[in-house]
């Protein structure tokens, strides 16, 4: 379980390819996430085009290192097919998941938020001809990186409370 203290979020990117079959990889991965009554209502659609990646910085200006990258995953869910108002927590498992394979498989990636700011989902909602039910929740930037910053430490003592707050 190592890989979770070594994901880390990458902003520069090589012009390396990603490997189908480590996209179906990531993206078998990221079916396996949990989601509350098994609803699975995530959908990813995979982007390569450069000209699509163009767009998209255009109308999302905290993904611009999607110009170098090679690949990117839009995390899309169904609001007629999630359980209760779980779509957030489920997209998110989903997203998370793609994280952790794409460092499995020796990738860089990084989570560019959509969900909640609606300016951003809005505009990618129309980019991808969404229908009104399907809701962009992330932007999953994914490449080899040309970053060799360690990955952070996150371990913070201070944060952890045993049996209740104080």
């Amino acid at each position: 379980m190592d890989i979770l203290l070594e994901r880390k979020s990458v902003r520069k990117y090589t012009d390396e390819k990603v490997k189908d079959e480590d996209l179906n990889y990531i993206l078998k991965c990221a079916m396996s996430a949990p989601t509350a009554r098994n609803t699975r209502c995530y959908s990813f659609i995979a982007i390569k085009d450069k000209e699509t990646h163009k767009k998209i910085a255009a109308v999302h200006r905290a993904a611009q290192m999607i110009l170098q990258a090679p690949l990117a995953i839009l995390v899309v869910g169904d609001a007629d097919k999630v359980f209760g108002d779980y779509l957030p927590q489920d997209c998110a498992a989903a997203t998370q998941n793609i994280l952790l394979a794409a460092t499995s498989k020796g990738y860089g990636s990084v989570w560019c938020g959509v969900y909640g700011n609606e300016e951003r989902q809005t505009a990618l909602e129309k980019l991808f001809n969404l229908p009104q039910n399907i809701k962009a929740f992330s932007l999953v930037v994914i490449g080899k990186s040309a970053d060799n910053a360690p990955a952070k430490n996150g371990w913070d003592e201070t944060k952890i409370k045993y049996e209740k707050w104080q």
